[in-house]
C-alpha cells in the first residue's frame, strides 16, 4: 500500500556537534573515549520543495511531499503530473537493471523510496534555478525493511505468534548516484559539483572557516545552475556523513540570503556562523 516514508528535517551544525555524541569512540591509547572525526560530502542545497517516488513489489509506486502521499487529484506543486506517468518506466529501466542492491531489496518485498528535491519552474523565487523546466534531482534512497519475528506466549499453550517491525535505512550513495533520466528532468544530486571536509568534532570551530569558505563559493554562483548556464545564488550545502553514520549524521548550511535567524547557520557572515558553534 502507498504509505507515507516521513524524510527528517536537516538541522544546523549546532544540532550536529550534539549530535555527533552518539558516536564516541575510543581515543588512540584505548581507553579513554573521544568525539568522533569523520568525513562529510556536501551537495548542493536546492531551493524548491522535498518529494519522492516510493515503490514495492506487488503494489506499485506512489508519489509523495514531505507530508503525505500525493496523486494527481492531489497535487504538491505539480510533481505527481509530471511525473507519475513514467514512475514505472523509470524504476524497470533506469534504477533495477543499473542497481544490485536496490533490486534485490524490491525483490524481497521491501519498499523503495527515491527522495529527491523538486525545483525549477515557479516553485521558489530568487535563485539561479528559478525559470528553469520543472526538474526532480535525486538526494537519498530509503529503504525500509518488513522484519518477521517469532515468539512464544506462554501464556497461551506456548503457541508461536508473529510480530512485524520496519527497519529503515539510507541507501549509501554508491548504490544509486547513477540513477537518472535526464530526457524527463530526473537529475542526480551527484551529477553536479560534491564538496568535502573532514570535521574533529573534539574541536568543531577548527571547521569553520572551510564550512564558510565553501558556501559563499554556492552563495556567489549556484553550481546547478552554472550546470544550466544560470547565473544566481542557491540556497546552501547539505553535508553528509556516510561511512562511520550511515547517512543519519547530517546537517546544513545556508547562505545569507535564506537565513531565517540567528540560530541558522549563514555562509555569508564568519560572525553569524559562529553563533552556531557554542
Amino acid at each position: 500500500m502507498a504509505t507515507l516514508v516521513f524524510y527528517p528535517q536537516i538541522t544546523y551544525f549546532r544540532q550536529a556537534i550534539t549530535d555527533s555524541k552518539h558516536y564516541v569512540c575510543l581515543s588512540s591509547d584505548g581507553y579513554n573515549k573521544q568525539l568522533p572525526i569523520l568525513n562529510f560530502i556536501g551537495t548542493v542545497k536546492l531551493h524548491g520543495t522535498n518529494a519522492a517516488i516510493g515503490y514495492l513489489k506487488g503494489f506499485g509506486y506512489w508519489c509523495q511531499s514531505r507530508n503525505c502521499v500525493i496523486t494527481p487529484d492531489k497535487d504538491h506543486a505539480g510533481f505527481t503530473e509530471q511525473i507519475f506517468p513514467f514512475a514505472d518506466e523509470f524504476f524497470n529501466v533506469y534504477v533495477l537493471p543499473h542497481c544490485p542492491t536496490i533490486r534485490e531489496h524490491y525483490q524481497r518485498g521491501d519498499r523503495i523510496v527515491i527522495f529527491g528535491e523538486w525545483c525549477g519552474g515557479n516553485i521558489q523565487k530568487n535563485v539561479a534555478i528559478c525559470g528553469l523546466p520543472t526538474m526532480f534531482v535525486i538526494f537519498k534512497v530509503r529503504i525500509v525493511n518488513q522484519l518477521t519475528k517469532k515468539r512464544t506466549n506462554a501464556n497461551i499453550n506456548n503457541e508461536e505468534q508473529q510480530e512485524t517491525h520496519s527497519r529503515t535505512f539510507w541507501l549509501d550513495p554508491k548504490e544509486w548516484a547513477n540513477i537518472k533520466w535526464h530526457e524527463h528532468s530526473i537529475y542526480n544530486i551527484y551529477d553536479f559539483p560534491t564538496y568535502t571536509i573532514e570535521i574533529n568534532f573534539n574541536q568543531p570551530k577548527l571547521s569553520q572557516d572551510a564550512l564558510t569558505k565553501i558556501t559563499e563559493e554556492v552563495e556567489r554562483q549556484c553550481p546547478v545552475g552554472a550546470y544550466f548556464n544560470r547565473v544566481g545564488i542557491d540556497e546552501g550545502v547539505v553535508w553528509t556523513e556516510w561511512t562511520n553514520t550511515g547517512g543519519d549524521l547530517t546537517f546544513k548550511v545556508l547562505n545569507n540570503t535564506n537565513q531565517a535567524g540567528a540560530g541558522n547557520v549563514a555562509g555569508g557572515g564568519r560572525q553569524c556562523l559562529r553563533t552556531i558553534f557554542f
